[in-house]
């Protein structure tokens, strides 16, 4: 079996309402935190499962706030606190509740939720009482002035879709099949789907289905009609359920080259496929030979947070996905700018009243405009800065059955 990795492009446009992705596990050197209150309060509204356990977000949330409290260089005269609300999945009036009364509670920002709906109603209070609004999740997002308190550190999408769409040229495909898992799937890979028009490609759209992991009939159709590269767009979850029926219909052999989008490929375990000949290719934004990424991770691991998966579920124990990894950074972030700022105060705001916060307009800036060193450049997340897009491609093989980098291979740069 032959697996391939490749790296995000961490260098797209940044637009308004979204972000450049930061790595992990941010560490600064920074100045006085002369005037900045001793005790700072965020807000944090996660979807879960009526009696179900925390989520990876919601984890990562209190992770990265107890990190910054115990270690104290980054704001060493300031507490993080946080207020905690769960809602139901979808729920968009609950979280219009929640967020309100946080705000009442007074917080400097909220993060989440994740889900478009109650993501969108969270954003349009923050926006009215000029509280920031942090996502970590992809979600469409048509950029205007009422997003000026939206903030998203989810990596730009069509920078995948193009990185995709090189590699489709790169193994010199001429007939690629398209597995979606929801219709936010063609959004995100309209690079890909408007091919056809522009280059000697033939693309067929098939959709995984909606109501159960049952993908076998799907994959039947795929085999019937000798459909070798295959692009699958769908969670890490799915993806483990997807490779486990593949196996078992024959479809994990030498024949087969499968591309997925998920970043969190690596969180599967591979143990199952290691002798199969199947080709696998994915992204992962999490660069874990960096020693200070690792550490977090093992941390992490170490602490247990999750709840280990089910025996069956295809997943390693422990791993830290990348909606994790981004909400950390997203806390970092956040932290960063209220140690530059020399004075925040954090009023109670009303959502009858509308009237807005008035350090919020600055405070967002500062989120917008952090700056940081990082070993090969600076970055920052200033708006509308541009430069180009890259991914560093580096095949990838199993070591003690999980996926782990070929250095023989991988110092080529595809721009």
């Amino acid at each position: 079996m032959k697996i391939t990795s490749h790296h995000l492009p961490i260098t797209s446009l940044v637009s308004r309402s979204n972000l450049r992705l930061i790595p992990l596990l941010l560490l600064l050197l920074l100045g006085s935190s002369h005037g900045m209150p001793h005790v700072l309060r965020f807000g944090g509204i996660f979807e879960s499962i009526e009696s179900g356990p925390s989520g990876a977000e919601e984890l990562a949330f209190k992770f990265a706030l107890n990190t910054i409290n115990r270690n104290r260089t980054l704001l060493p005269n300031t507490t993080l606190t946080y207020d905690i609300q769960r809602i139901n999945i979808f729920d968009s009036f609950e979280a219009s509740r929640k967020a309100c009364d946080q705000l009442s509670l007074g917080v400097a920002a909220i993060f989440g939720p994740s889900h478009s709906s109650s993501a969108n109603a969270v954003q349009s209070i923050c926006n009215a009482l000029g509280v920031p609004h942090i996502q970590t999740k992809w979600k469409h997002q048509v950029s205007d002035n009422r997003d000026s308190y939206y903030v998203s550190l989810y990596p730009d999408f069509s920078s995948l879709s193009r990185a995709i769409l090189d590699l489709v040229h790169f193994f010199k495909w001429r007939t690629v099949t398209v597995v979606y898992d929801d219709s936010t799937g063609l959004i995100r890979l309209q690079e890909l789907i408007k091919a056809p028009s522009r280059y000697n490609i033939r693309l067929k759209i098939r959709q995984l289905p909606t109501e159960t992991k049952d993908a076998k009939p799907l994959l039947k159709e795929m085999k019937k009609a000798k459909e070798f590269h295959v692009i699958f767009d769908c969670g890490h979850e799915m993806a483990a359920w997807i490779l486990k029926q593949a196996l078992s219909m024959g479809m994990m052999t030498e024949y087969y080259h499968y591309i997925f989008t998920t970043l969190d490929l690596f969180a599967l375990d591979m143990e199952p496929y290691r002798y199969s000949g199947v080709n696998m290719t994915g992204f992962r934004i999490l660069n874990t030979e960096n020693s200070q990424v690792s550490s977090i991770i093992e941390k992490w691991s170490m602490e247990r947070l999750q709840a280990p998966p089910k025996p069956d579920s295809g997943l390693l124990d422990g791993f830290m996905t990348t909606d994790a990894a981004l909400m950390y950074d997203a806390v970092h972030v956040v932290a960063v700018a209220v140690q530059q700022s020399q004075q925040i105060t954090v009023s109670s705001l009303q959502c009858n009243r509308h009237k807005p916060w008035r350090f919020g307009g600055r405070f967002i800036n500062l989120i917008k405009e952090a700056h940081w060193d990082w070993p090969d450049w600076a970055r920052s997340l200033q708006q509308n800065q541009r430069s180009e897009d890259r991914f560093r491609p580096g095949r990838h093989q199993f070591e003690g059955g999980g996926l782990g980098k070929d250095r023989n291979v991988g110092s080529s740069q595809l721009v």
